[in-house]
């Protein structure tokens, strides 16, 4: 079964936010990367990946606005716990890693249209 383009949009869509979700209450609001190393860095990469990956599935200019739509869910969220100090709102983490969300969503979407080129030029020749 192959999805269409709406469909497609539909269920990445959910899963975007579905994800996003366990990231700001399951690690944002709980303090997990707190003073891991390597492991939160490993885990910041694959944020990232994912990022490019969903702009690439979703491939509409309207995903570009969902790490905004995210500053909303995380309202809710309040203080992570923290050892160190006084941690700031979850909904403020969000807003600064939205500032980097939003341009890689936009190279998913940049790959994406890129790879629809390729393929439309090949099928011309």
């Amino acid at each position: 079964m192959r999805l269409d383009r709406r469909e497609r949009f539909a269920v990445g869509a959910l899963v975007y936010f579905s994800l996003s979700s366990v990231w700001i209450y399951g690690v944002g609001d709980n303090g997990l990367l707190e003073d891991t190393g390597l492991l939160g860095w490993s885990a910041l990469a694959l944020v990232a990946l994912a990022h490019v990956a969903f702009g690439f599935v979703l491939g509409e200019r309207v995903a570009l606005l969902f790490p905004i739509a995210l500053v909303l869910v995380a309202l809710p969220a309040g203080y992570p716990e923290s050892r160190y100090s006084e941690p700031g709102p979850v909904w403020f983490g969000q807003v600064f890693l939205a500032l980097f969300e939003i341009p890689l969503i936009a190279a998913g979407l940049g790959l994406r249209a890129f790879v629809e080129t390729r393929r439309a030029a090949a099928r011309s020749s």
